[in-house]
C-alpha cells in the first residue's frame, strides 16, 4: 500500500495519520488541531537481531515525542524498514482528559496503520 490516510475525531479535535511509501521506506505524518510539526523521530530496524529502534528530536515546549518515537520504532518493526514519523498535534486550552484521549487515540491510529501493513504484507511482501 503506496498510500493510507486514517482519520479520527475525538471530542473537539481531528486527528490525521497519513502514510506514505518513499522508496522502500515509510514516512508518517500525524496532525491535529493547528498543523504543525513538534516532534520527528527515525526508526530503523535491524535484520540481525529483529529488533526496532527509534530516536526522536522535539521542539522545545512540545509532547508529541512520545508518540513519535513509538510511531517510528512499531512502524520500523512492521515494515522491516526505516520510518520517519512525523507528529504535531496542537489544541487551544486541552484538558488533562483530552490529553488522555488524544494519546489513545493516537496509540489507536498507529495500531490501526501497523495492522494495514501487516495484512498487506501478507497478502503481497512486495506491496507493503
Amino acid at each position: 500500500m503506496k498510500f493510507l490516510k486514517i482519520i479520527k475525531t475525538i471530542g473537539r479535535i481531528t486527528l490525521v495519520l497519513e502514510k506514505k511509501c518513499v522508496g522502500e521506506d515509510t514516512f508518517i505524518l500525524l496532525t491535529g488541531g493547528e498543523e504543525h510539526i513538534g516532534a520527528v523521530a527515525l526508526g530503523h530496524y535491524d535484520k540481525e537481531t529483529d529488533i526496532a529502534n527509534s530516536s526522536v528530536i522535539s521542539v522545545a515546549g512540545h509532547r508529541e515525542e512520545q508518540i513519535a518515537l513509538e510511531g517510528a520504532r512499531l512502524i520500523s518493526k512492521e515494515t522491516k524498514k526505516t520510518t520517519l514519523f512525523t507528529a504535531g498535534i496542537h489544541l487551544k486550552n486541552i484538558t488533562l482528559e483530552e490529553i488522555s484521549e488524544i494519546e489513545k487515540a493516537c496509540s489507536a491510529m498507529i495500531g490501526e496503520c501497523a495492522k494495514y501493513i501487516r495484512d498487506e504484507t501478507k497478502l503481497n511482501p512486495k506491496m507493503a
